[in-house]
């Protein structure tokens, strides 16, 4: 069995060693990424974790600007490839794509589908207060990640886990899921079940706004916050302190504060501060700061904040956007 690999992303990187692992039996005959681009505050062009993990491992990677293309989907269909495997590749692929394949073409996504179908999967499913999480292999078809589906693999979501960390290891168990059903693909015997669209759920990309919090929310939707904001855009908010300019704050983690004293407190006031933290009151209870970073500056733990810039109860959190009053 021939196989090709489509993926840019991390996500896509224990998928993409699973393959190369079995290529002795099933060939890899391509690695599929999207083209280099600037990247972080340098904006120097590096390419995709995917191309740059297969240059290490050796294998034939290409970058065309559109998978797409008419141009390189007969370079494609020359590779007479059987199965194609895509993960966190960044790119809608079309009909023809998706035909040039004698299996198919399958998608590993880091959600239980139907649930989350979409770009921001793991987010939006901390977001929303989920206790279990997956990947789910499937067929790509033309509606998005609504494919019949092969195989899923199910793991718990701990209680402070931010989305980063939960990405890290879906993807690992992304390669996992993929090595078990190799071998069905390859004798024909994997079976497919359709999705139920009515227990359909979405998970658009996030913009940078989606980050900011709204104090007036209870604690355990603002701690949710925090660990789907982590790392992109992260849970923020501004510091309004007497004798201060309001400055952006961002909080990777918070955790629920039962018990907490908020009485004469509005929203995003700083309710408790001790040598080793602080708690901010909200509409509902109040968060532990468990981690906090400061404009430009990394992430620390409460305490190590607190020597830097120092807090008084009463100190307030504002969720008025950069620039307003």
């Amino acid at each position: 069995m021939r196989v090709v690999f489509a993926g840019s992303g991390a996500f896509a990187i224990p998928a993409l060693e699973t393959l190369a692992g079995s290529s002795s039996r099933h060939p890899l005959a391509l690695v599929v990424s999207r083209p280099d681009r600037p990247q972080g505050r340098g904006r120097r062009v590096e390419p995709t974790p995917v191309r740059r993990r297969a240059l290490e491992l050796g294998l034939p990677v290409e970058a065309p600007e559109s998978a797409n293309d008419p141009g390189y989907l007969d370079r494609l269909d020359a590779l007479e490839a059987d199965l194609c495997i895509v993960a966190d590749y960044g790119e809608i692929l079309g009909k023809r794509f998706r035909s040039l394949w004698k299996i198919g073409a399958f998608n590993l996504h880091g959600s239980l589908l139907p649930a989350y179908r979409g770009a921001a999967p793991v987010a939006h499913a901390i977001l929303r207060g989920e206790t279990e999480a997956g990947v789910t292999l499937f067929r790509i078809v033309k509606e998005l990640d609504s494919g019949p589906i092969v195989d899923v693999e199910r793991t718990a979501i701990d209680r402070l886990e931010s989305a980063g960390e939960l990405e890290e290891r879906l993807a690992s168990l992304s390669g996992t899921l993929l090595a078990r059903n190799l071998e069905a693909f390859a004798s024909g015997g994997f079976r497919e079940t359709p999705q139920d669209p009515a227990r359909a759920t979405y998970a658009p990309k996030l913009e940078k706004s989606a980050g900011l919090i709204d104090w007036t929310l209870d604690a355990a939707t603002i701690s949710n916050l925090s660990r789907a904001m982590n790392p992109w855009p992260g849970a923020h908010s501004h510091l309004r302190a007497s004798g201060r300019a309001p400055e952006r704050t961002v909080f990777p983690r918070l955790s629920p504060a039962p018990g907490a004293g908020t009485e004469g407190l509005e929203p995003g006031a700083v309710a408790e501060v001790r040598k080793d933290g602080f708690r901010i009151a909200c509409g509902g209870g109040a968060v532990e700061v468990l981690e906090v970073q400061r404009e430009g500056k990394a992430a620390l733990k409460a305490a190590e904040y607190l020597r830097g810039r120092p807090l008084r109860r009463g100190d307030l959190f504002s969720s008025a956007l950069e620039g307003t009053p």
